[in-house]
């Protein structure tokens, strides 16, 4: 599945990516968001994150 990632590492900071997965479930997902996170920005920016989204972008249905 294809995710769309934003979190802001602070005030000034957003960042926004895509990520793929092949957990199906949103609590394995975000699981691994954090890992990315942790593993590109370090242990300290995953705990302090302003916020957070993740949107599946895989599987949408046009309304």
């Amino acid at each position: 599945m294809l995710y769309r990632l934003t979190f802001a590492l602070n005030e000034e900071v957003i960042v926004t990516t895509e990520m793929t997965s092949d957990k199906e479930d949103l609590v394995g997902v975000t699981e691994e968001a954090f890992e990315q996170i942790e593993q590109e920005y370090g242990p300290q920016a995953a705990l302090n994150l302003v916020a957070f989204s993740l949107l599946k972008l895989e599987g949408l249905k046009d309304i």
